[in-house]
């Protein structure tokens, strides 16, 4: 009987404290949206991450701010109003049981590079790629490449993180993409 109690106690905090855990859970974002993005001026944009179920997650960037409440699978979304093209860096916060603070947001044109091979061509592959380095200053110019990966589903996520064009991130940029911005 007492190892009966025991069992039943020990399952019994098992659950509450994976619950705890659950109910506690951060706010998560995909990885478009990092330090350094850019989102589209003049359109709606959404942002969209995991929270634990039921949990509240407020987004914010400059005057705006939208809130959404987490799905039984954890989902949220909210959208943005169109914002207008700035130079000047913003900042997107996210809050939930925790704050994502993402910085350096810009607001411009987006531009999707996709398609064949030879979108994986690299600057340091161009001609005088030691040049395309020495001369590459553009701040506002933006790159985020998502890995190809052979999939039949749909995928949430993907491994990426935006970088902003120098001489130090230029040469990983693809090159079709870079001399067409």
């Amino acid at each position: 009987m007492h190892r009966q109690f025991l069992c039943c106690a020990a399952t019994v905090c098992a659950i509450l404290l994976g619950w705890i855990n659950v109910s506690q859970a951060d706010v998560k974002l995909p990885a478009i949206f990092t330090d350094h993005m850019v989102l589209q001026q003049g359109q709606k944009n959404r942002v969209w991450g995991q929270a634990a179920a039921g949990e509240k997650v407020t987004v914010s960037i400059g005057t705006q701010q939208h809130a959404a409440t987490a799905d039984a699978a954890g989902k949220w979304m909210v959208t943005l109003d169109p914002l207008p093209v700035s130079r000047d860096p913003a900042t997107l916060t996210i809050k939930g049981n925790n704050t994502v603070t993402i910085s350096d947001v810009l607001v411009g044109e987006v531009w999707i590079c996709s398609g064949q091979s030879n979108m994986q061509w690299s600057v340091n592959q161009a001609n005088d790629p030691d040049l395309e380095r020495l001369t590459a200053n553009y701040p506002q110019i933006r790159l985020i490449s998502v890995p190809q990966v052979g999939t039949q589903e749909p995928q949430d996520d993907f491994n990426g993180s935006w970088s902003v064009c120098s001489g130090d991130t230029v040469g990983d940029f693809s090159a079709v993409g870079y001399f067409f911005g």
